[in-house]
Order: structure tokens, then sequence, then C-alpha cells
């Protein structure tokens, strides 16, 4: 009886056993992998919904793209837009030079001189005229997109530094007026162009630093000077080869025509303001070319300020030469005189600017003053050739 027992009592505690040892294995097998499953899964879920790398990659983490979102500010985005509806209506200007060499023969060569701006979708480009000076020149228009086009036709206002050139294109992008009249200093100002004649529309950007500026420019012609008078100065960078690109607003409007730089000084540049260049502009559509009203002089504006330190003088024009075939010499005006009223108006800024008001043909009355004694005369204005 007692082996019985015995026998019974193993084979009781046998039951927990297993007597396979490969099927042990893999039971536990089985549960190591079934566990590790489940471990992988809710780590997985948590990175999916926690997202840990969102700060250091940005909100491109989940996108399978490769764009790069980049935080800019509102006053960087204004210029940014301007930049991007602007860009393409502005052109680089070259001059085409026919060469021969014995390594390559006849060859037609273009280098970059200047910039210029679409105003028509036509095919009508605006630039300074010191900028196609060169009456024996071939010029060409170079879009941003590489497309060249043989300048037709040249328009040149050389007392404004404006010229006006045609291009046999249509659709192009003109870019829009502004109003310079109503340019304040401190307003950010957007300039574009092809600074050195190599770097195709690059952007600056600075403020207005100043209206009514008088700038003494030396001109292509026997090496003189000429006086730009009204013009706006500005920060924003400027280059040789920016001349004739245009200055833009923060509307994305032309407010000027980037014209002159200073030698030996940073930060100083000077535009000519668009209300002129848009009369101009407005002359060429209707006539096919400039219609500009002569007087026939050559004078030095004197402040009212610089009067106050003279006897001798008062502020206004004076005249210095005087074109023994204009209208001004037939009526006696003459070296030395002081044009102090024209057209009914204070002679205070721009006499130029006063003159181009008025119509070729009209009559108008001028005051002057020499020698402490004022006097007054009647001029029709002549066409300028």
């Amino acid at each position: 009886m007692e082996k019985k027992k015995k026998s019974v009592a193993k084979q009781k505690k046998g039951v927990f056993k297993c007597k396979d040892p490969k099927k042990a294995g893999i039971i536990a097998f089985l549960v190591m992998f079934l566990v590790s499953a489940i471990l992988f899964g809710v780590i997985l879920a948590m990175l999916f919904f926690s997202n840990p790398w969102k700060d250091f990659l940005g909100d491109n983490a989940n996108s399978d793209s490769d764009d790069v979102n980049i935080t800019v500010t509102q006053e960087e985005n204004v210029i940014i837009n301007v930049v991007k509806e602007s860009q393409n209506s502005v052109v680089s200007i070259a001059v085409s030079k026919l060469s021969f060499s014995h390594e390559q023969g006849l060859t037609d060569e273009s280098n970059n001189i200047g910039t210029g701006f679409v105003v028509d979708s036509n095919g009508i480009i605006v630039t300074n005229q010191h900028v196609v000076s060169n009456l024996d020149s071939d010029y060409k228009v170079i879009t941003p997109n590489g497309d060249e086009y043989d300048v037709v036709e040249i328009e040149r206002d050389d007392s404004n530094d404006i010229a006006v050139l045609k291009i046999d294109a249509t659709d192009l992008v003109p870019l829009k007026f502004g109003d310079s009249s109503t340019i304040v200093v401190g307003q950010t100002v957007i300039a574009i162009g092809t600074p050195l004649g190599e770097y195709m529309g690059s952007v600056t950007t600075g403020i207005v630093s100043g209206l009514d500026r008088d700038v003494t420019a030396s001109s292509s012609w026997f090496g003189s000077m000429k006086i730009y008078e009204d013009v706006i100065q500005t920060d924003a960078a400027v280059n040789p080869g920016n001349s004739g690109g245009p200055l833009l607003n923060t509307a994305g409007e032309v407010i000027g025509i980037n014209f002159a730089t200073t030698a030996g000084a940073d930060n100083i540049a000077f535009a000519l303001p668009i209300n002129i260049v848009e009369s101009r502009v407005d002359e060429y559509r209707t006539y096919g070319k400039f219609i500009k009203p002569y007087l026939g002089i050559s004078y030095q504006m004197i402040s009212t300020y610089q009067a106050l330190y003279y006897e001798d003088v008062v502020a206004g024009a004076l005249v210095v030469r005087t074109d023994p075939y204009g209208p001004a010499y037939s009526v006696g005006i003459v070296r030395g005189d002081i044009v102090i009223e024209f057209g009914g108006e204070k002679v205070e800024g721009s006499l130029s600017t006063m003159i181009s008001e008025h119509k070729v043909g009209e009559e108008v009355e001028i005051k002057l003053w020499n020698d402490e004694v004022e006097r007054e005369v009647s001029v029709i204005l002549e066409e300028l050739e």
C-alpha cells in the first residue's frame, strides 16, 4: 500500500512539468514575441501622437517634401511680395559689339551696361539716357528669362536723363507708376537692377533719405557737368549697372529711376522722380517722340539761404548762358539775369521742371532781376529738337 501511494503522488506532481523540452522552448519564444510586439506597438503609438522631433525638424517633419518653411516678419513679407511681382518686369540693357578674333572669327557680343523696366506690354522700356547715350552703338534688352530683343527705337531726354526704348515684343508685364509728389523722408524703398553688369535681378532696400536734392553729374558729352534738380536721395545700395532700374515703394509702384551714386561715400544714391518720367512716356505714346518746350538758357539755382549772404543777388535761377538762336535770347534775356518768376510762380525749385509743365508754343510771362532792377518779358516756348 505504501508503494502505491508514492507512485500516485509522483504522478500528481508531474502534472506541472512538460515532458517535451522542445515544446517548452517554442511556448516561451511565443510569449516573449507577443510581449515584445505589444510593447513595440505602444512605443510607436506614443511617438506618433507626441512627435518629439517636431521642434527640431519643424512643421515638415511628417511631410515627404524637401521644402523647409522659413519664418519671415511682416515687413520682410511685404518686400518679398513686391520683388516677386516686379522682378520679371526689370530688364538688363546691353550694348551689342561686333568684333573679330583669330580664335572665334566674327562674333557679336552683348555686354550688360545698365538696367531698365517695362512700362507698356507692347515693348516700351524706360531707362536712363546716359545708359544709351552713344548714338553709334546698337543696344539690346535682355529679360530675366534670357530672351534678347534688339532695340529698334530710342527717344532720349538729356535734360532729365530719361530714355524710352522700343522693342518688338508683346505680352510683357509693365510696372505701375506711383506718385513721386507723395514721397516722404523715411519711407521704405526697394531697388532692383543689374549691378556691375553681372548680377541681374539684384535687390537692395533702404529708405528715402532726402527729397528735392540737386545733384551734379558728369556728362559723357565733352566731359561737361550737369545739374539734376529735385531728385530723391536714398540709402538703398546702387552701383554701376543699376542705372535705369526702378526705385519701388512697398506697394510695388515705381516712384523713381535710380541714376547716380556718390564715389567715395557709402549709402548715398539718387533717383529721378517718376512723375517726370510718366509725362515723357505719355508723350511717346501719343506722338512717338518727346515734346520738349525750350527756353534756351543754362542756369544755376540760387537758394533763399544762399542769397542772404550776398548783396547783389536774389533767390532764383541765375542765367549763365543763352542760346543765341533760342527764344530767351530773342526777348532780351542775357547772362547775369536772375529768373525770379516763371509763368506767375516763384522760382524756388527746379526751373527745368517748371518749363516742362508748359507746352510748346505757349506764351509765358517771366520776371527777371538784374543789378537790383526787376523787369518782365513774354516769351513763346519753342520745341527742343
